[in-house]
C-alpha cells in the first residue's frame, strides 16, 4: 500500500506527464507556441453518508454540494468530516509549424487514468492528449484571427486572445501546416484535515 502523499504524487504525476510529453517536443522548436492553464479548487467535507455513498462538501464561496460516490470509488470509508477534497484541472495547447506539405488524416488520441489502490485515501486522475495537423487558410490583421482546415477539410476560424499566440499566428502564411496538440488532465484527491 502506498502512503497518501505518494498517491497524491502519482495523481499529480499523470497530469504532469501528459503535459510534459507534449511540452518536450515544443521546447526546441522556435516556430511554436505553448499555453498551459491550471485550475485548482479545494472543498471541505461537511457530511458523509456511507450507506448512501454521499459526500457533502463546502466550496471556497461557502456553497455546499452533495456528491454521490459511485461503486468505482475505493476507500470511501476513509473520508471524514473536515477532510479536504482537492480537484486540479490542467490543460495545455501547443501549436507548432511543421515542414509537412499536407494535413495528416489521422488524429491520434492518448488517454491515461489512475485511481486509488485499496487502503489508500480516495482519489483518481484521468488525462488525454489529442494531436492533429491543420492547414492555414488565412491570417487576420495583427494575428488576431486565423482560419484553418483540419483533416476533414472543414474550415475553422478562431479569435486569438493571447499576445504570445498572436505573435505565432502573425508568422504563419496560407498553406502552412501546423500541428495542434491539446492535452487535459483532471485529478481528484481527498486529503486529511
Amino acid at each position: 500500500m502506498l502512503s497518501d502523499s505518494r498517491f497524491s504524487c502519482r495523481l499529480t504525476g499523470i497530469c504532469v506527464s501528459l503535459l510534459a510529453t507534449i511540452a518536450a517536443g515544443c521546447a526546441s522548436v522556435p516556430d511554436s507556441v505553448e499555453i498551459v492553464e491550471t485550475e485548482e479548487i479545494a472543498a471541505i467535507v461537511t457530511a458523509v453518508d456511507q450507506s448512501q455513498r454521499l459526500v457533502t462538501v463546502r466550496g471556497p464561496q461557502g456553497d455546499e454540494v452533495t456528491l454521490e460516490a459511485g461503486p468505482e470509488v475505493r476507500n470511501l470509508a476513509q473520508v471524514q468530516i473536515g477532510d479536504i477534497v482537492r480537484v486540479v484541472y490542467e490543460q495545455a495547447y501547443i501549436a507548432t509549424l511543421t515542414d509537412a506539405e499536407e494535413v495528416s488524416p489521422s488524429v491520434p488520441v492518448t488517454v491515461g487514468a489512475i485511481r486509488a489502490e485499496e487502503g489508500e485515501r480516495p482519489g483518481a486522475a484521468i488525462g488525454s492528449v489529442v494531436t492533429m495537423s491543420v492547414k492555414i487558410e488565412s491570417v487576420g490583421p495583427g494575428g488576431l484571427t486565423v482560419t484553418f482546415s483540419g483533416p476533414d477539410g472543414q474550415l475553422t476560424a478562431i479569435y486569438v486572445r493571447r499576445e504570445e499566440s498572436q505573435a505565432f499566428v502573425r508568422s504563419l502564411r496560407p498553406g502552412d501546416i501546423v500541428e495542434l496538440t491539446f492535452a487535459e488532465a483532471l485529478a481528484i484527491m481527498v486529503e486529511p484535515m
